[in-house]
């Protein structure tokens, strides 16, 4: 593909119809999104993440979760993540809340925002609730038990402040925006959580990478990690026991897809913003 967008580049290798939701809305909306975000005013910012599976978190979501994290930190904003203990220490050095199903209650949530008053919501790869209240992963199994409601975090705090998501599925928050198209075309069973500015994504680490391209393209500031920075935080979340999330075994992959196109994207949206500065 000529002259492809960061858009495009980050729905490449599709397997789980995000390219079919982004041809029935044809719109760029990861620039959409980081052109939005460029307004907000600099302080905390809530990243929310963390996906279970079979004991443990997977490894898509938290690479993009960490990596937005330190370019947040680094462009003068306060990156928070919120998360629960299946990503214990996943986060060195960056300001992390671990929420569990007891804190969860909405004068417990309401509480976090008082205390930390975040400018903004992002969620990446985080499961949120479906039109019957449960949480569901890609095999249409509960994960509600251990899933604490951290999406309700997310919703409380869009109602006075932008919110931005991530999903490569459909049964992450955010994905509840495309919730019509992705129950009735790709047969799933969608989240229901909207957000103010949706990013669709083959795999949604790569939705993070592309955000942090656009912000690299406008800003005029270098920020994109090295494959070598990501292999190296990847190796070290497997390592606490992070698993991929489609095959279930602990091991350095992510969405069971060959590692070799993680280069591929980087190198890609490397390209993108070089032939667009």
């Amino acid at each position: 593909m000529l002259n492809k967008t960061i858009d495009d580049i980050i729905l490449q290798y599709s397997s789980r119809g995000m390219d079919k939701i982004q041809k029935e809305f044809n719109v760029q909306h990861c620039k959409n999104a980081c052109n939005e975000f460029i307004k907000i005013e600099k302080g905390n910012v809530f990243i929310y993440t963390g996906f279970y599976v079979k004991g443990y978190a997977e490894t898509d979501g938290p690479i993009g979760a960490y990596f937005l994290a330190k370019t947040l930190n680094t462009l003068g904003y306060t990156a928070i993540i919120i998360t629960d203990e299946f990503c214990k220490n996943f986060f060195p050095n960056i300001k992390t809340l671990y929420l569990t199903h007891k804190d969860c209650k909405e004068e417990s949530l309401l509480n976090i925002l008082k205390e930390y008053s975040p400018v903004c919501h992002f969620s990446i790869e985080r499961c949120g609730r479906n039109i019957n209240n449960d949480y569901m992963n890609s095999r249409k199994i509960s994960i509600a038990e251990f899933t604490p409601a951290v999406d309700l975090l997310f919703s409380l705090g869009n109602k006075t402040k932008k919110s931005f998501a991530i999903g490569d599925g459909g049964n992450e928050i955010g994905m509840g925006n495309f919730k019509n198209f992705i129950k009735e075309s790709l047969k799933q069973e969608p989240c229901i959580v909207e957000c103010d500015f949706p990013i669709i994504a083959s795999v949604s680490n790569w939705g993070a990478y592309g955000f942090i391209a656009y912000l690299e393209k406008t800003l005029k500031t270098k920020l994109l990690a090295s494959i070598k920075d990501i292999e190296s935080y990847l190796e070290y979340i497997v390592s606490l026991g992070a698993v991929d999330g489609i095959t279930g075994k602990n091991e350095a992959t992510v969405d069971g897809k060959e590692w070799k196109l993680e280069d591929i994207i980087l190198n890609d949206l490397k390209e993108n913003i070089k032939n667009n500065l």
